[in-house]
């Protein structure tokens, strides 16, 4: 019984190329989804006649689509119907139009992150500035305003201060 479709041949080679995406080969995925490598092997190709049944086959596909977070629907090649339909829309349908890209599908979360990181530098390369400009006033008022020359005029201005606070308390009172 041939259980291989176009249809399955293009759903395998969207798994071998998201498989490949992830560089990882054949061994590595059966390694780590516990999935005999006949069967990985056999979804890539689109070929399910190593399966001994069809719910062996479902099974494993869904599995292989889960590990490569996947969004694949089971093509059922078991049900002659469904592949006779599939044969059909596929005449009348663009082949490209069956998956969509992954830019496509994440266009928003792209979107986002990129507008984010571009928030984020503005906001870096402003606060970088302020601080800047700050240093720089705070050095022109430090020139600008010459500290008093000694001991004894700092000593009266104090006082100065100390005298006038008293007076306004003194007041206060009054």
């Amino acid at each position: 019984m041939n259980l291989k479709s176009a249809h399955t041949g293009k759903i395998g080679k969207v798994f071998k190329n998201s498989r490949t995406i992830r560089s990882m080969n054949e061994r590595e995925v059966a390694d780590e989804t516990l999935i005999n490598i006949e069967y990985i092997k056999a979804i890539e190709s689109g070929d399910y006649s190593v399966f001994p049944a069809r719910m062996f086959a479902l099974q494993y596909f869904m599995k292989y689509s889960k590990f490569l977070n996947l969004e694949i629907d089971f093509f059922d090649i078991y049900n002659a119907e469904v592949v006779a339909a599939a044969d059909a829309a596929e005449k009348e349908a663009p082949s490209d139009s069956f998956y969509p890209s992954f830019l496509k599908k994440n266009l928003v979360y792209i979107f986002i992150t990129c507008f984010l990181i571009f928030l984020g530098l503005f906001f870096a390369f402003r606060s970088g500035d302020q601080l800047i400009d700050e240093a720089l006033d705070k050095a022109e008022g430090n020139r600008a305003i010459e500290p008093l020359n000694t001991k004894v005029e700092i000593k009266k201005a104090y006082d100065a201060e100390i005298n006038q606070s008293h007076d306004e308390i003194n007041n206060f009172f009054k």
